[in-house]
């Protein structure tokens, strides 16, 4: 499986930083490593659902209890409820307060335009590109343990945890950002209540000096004897995050907080992945 290897100046930096992180914060690493699959619904309202209708067309279907996740094995019950929340409409205020914030969060975006970028950033690559969800990865630097936006659940959106890029080749370029929060109950987060914070489950995320690998899809039926065979460390429970796709060119179709983006495809146009939920990006 693909991985980043830091360069050997920043190996002793990095393994400090892992040495913290190998507590709560693998739960924020294994969820980047694996963002791909599923959305939980929660008491504070957060929604990805763009537009609804006034008047709703009755089915004969009942609504879906399960949404697949890119792996073939993966599929989560509360991503279903997500997707049934209509975004609520905001007043002016609030309006203008999310605007800015989503401004903040593109420039932070695009301080990094390529993988190339964030390689030179010392950030580490987080499993490898799925498509929907797109390769992340994790600014270290925004994730230390007195920070505001991981440790503490505060939230500052020119400080994502997480850049998303299309593919993991160097010249690979950024879509998207992603926040986490470690916080118990999901955090306030972007102004007004559509940006619907989200956790994975059943998450194996191995360490191998300075490198992450992610052996197995998340939100399926992997257990914790399992990812111990691999030497990893399992989480039944990630930590808390949201996508914002505020790159020009790479809004998603189903809103700026949606957890999937239809227009990230492998690089051959389809949604065709490995068992992990992986394929190759551009």
């Amino acid at each position: 499986m693909q991985t980043l290897e830091p360069d050997p100046a920043q190996r002793a930096s990095s393994h400090s930083r892992f040495t913290w992180m190998a507590g709560g914060v693998a739960a924020v690493v294994a969820a980047a490593a694996i963002s791909y699959a599923v959305g939980t619904a929660h008491e504070k309202t957060k929604t990805v659902v763009q537009t609804v209708s006034a008047t709703p067309a009755k089915s004969t279907k009942a609504a879906p209890t399960c949404i697949p996740g890119a792996a073939p094995t993966s599929c989560n019950t509360d991503e279903a409820k997500e997707l049934a929340i209509p975004d609520q409409p905001l007043n002016a205020p609030t309006r203008t307060v999310l605007s800015q914030e989503l401004v903040a969060a593109r420039a932070a975006a695009l301080r990094y335009p390529t993988v190339a970028d964030a390689e030179n950033a010392h950030m580490l690559q987080a499993g490898q590109f799925s498509p929907l969800t797109g390769a992340h990865f994790i600014n270290i630097g925004a994730m230390v343990p007195h920070g505001t936006n991981v440790r503490y659940g505060g939230f500052d959106a020119s400080q994502p945890q997480s850049l998303i890029y299309d593919g993991s080749d160097p010249t690979s370029r950024v879509i998207g950002v992603m926040y986490l929060s470690l916080s118990v109950l999901p955090p306030q987060g972007f102004a007004g209540p559509n940006d619907h914070w989200h956790r994975h489950t059943n998450t194996c995320v191995v360490y191998q000096g300075a490198k992450i690998v992610v052996p197995f899809a998340a939100d399926s039926d992997v257990t914790e004897p399992m990812c111990a065979a691999k030497h990893g460390q399992f989480m039944r429970e990630t930590a808390w995050m949201v996508h914002a796709w505020v790159v020009p060119g790479w809004e998603s179709p189903s809103g700026v907080f949606s957890h999937d983006n239809s227009d990230v495809r492998c690089a051959n146009g389809s949604l065709k992945t490995d068992a992990v939920g992986f394929c190759q990006g551009t």
